[in-house]
């Protein structure tokens, strides 16, 4: 019973991304198939890479025959992000490490941009398992992810029309990114470190600059980490106590 209540609520929560997921995805699978990798590929990076901004990325760096070390360089600073959203949850996920390693192992694992927005965004009534519900929201989203990219890369053999500059959409997704960046980021830490690192490492190296602005950005958060966990500590609180007034209001 508690655990159809749960995945009843994840459910309710997941469907705010779930549209996102998938057609994110059915473009990530045509991308994949459109550079010449099939279906295994795709299934392959979605289940064990598993993260939209690289996979999009590494589809271009793919098809530039980009060195392996360097697109695993590059997959390893841009998902690095990730680390910052662990800190905000690292008492709770070491609770749940206690109990079930497993749980707290793929939980980490799976905690995506948008996961993290629902975790910070959602009020989980007491008498649900926090950790089950966590699970299922989770699950949900990593299944509709895989799906789309497997599904995108399928359907290309079936699409009669030209895929012609399809590969702007990653362009696209990078300035939803940020401009989503500038609405919720009223520091706007991360978006200048990221422009002033994109800058400095074009005037030094030129063109091949991702790589430079890159290791720039992860320094300067780093440096700048306890100004950003205490903010974010903040979102997430303010957050908390607007979903709690809207159940209320609901």
């Amino acid at each position: 019973m508690f655990i159809l209540e749960e995945f009843k609520f994840a459910l309710k929560k997941y469907i705010l991304i779930a549209f996102a997921y998938l057609f994110i995805g059915i473009t990530c699978g045509l991308l994949m198939k459109e550079a010449g990798y099939g279906v295994f590929w795709s299934f392959f990076s979605s289940a064990f890479v598993y993260g939209g901004t690289i996979q999009l990325l590494m589809v271009g760096l793919l098809k530039a025959h980009t060195p392996i070390i360097t697109v695993g360089l590059v997959s390893l600073f841009v998902n690095s992000r990730h680390m910052f959203y662990g800190l905000t949850y690292i008492e709770e996920f070491k609770e749940i490490r206690k109990k079930s390693y497993l749980k707290f192992l793929y939980l980490a694992l799976t905690l995506t941009d948008e996961v993290y927005s629902l975790y910070t965004s959602s009020k989980f009534p007491e008498r649900l398992d926090r950790t089950k519900t966590m699970l299922w929201i989770n699950a949900l989203s990593y299944f509709t992810w895989m799906s789309g990219c497997v599904l995108g890369n399928i359907a290309f053999n079936f699409i009669n029309f030209s895929l012609e500059g399809i590969d702007f959409i990653i362009v696209e997704f990078f300035c939803v990114v940020v401009i989503s960046q500038l609405i919720t980021d009223k520091s706007y830490i991360s978006t200048s470190i990221g422009v002033i690192s994109s800058i400095l490492a074009f005037l030094i190296v030129g063109n091949n600059f991702i790589l430079l602005a890159i290791i720039f950005s992860m320094i300067l958060l780093l440096l700048l980490k306890n100004k950003i966990v205490t903010k974010t500590a903040r979102l997430i609180k303010a957050n908390s106590k607007l979903a709690c007034e809207c159940d209320n209001f609901i």
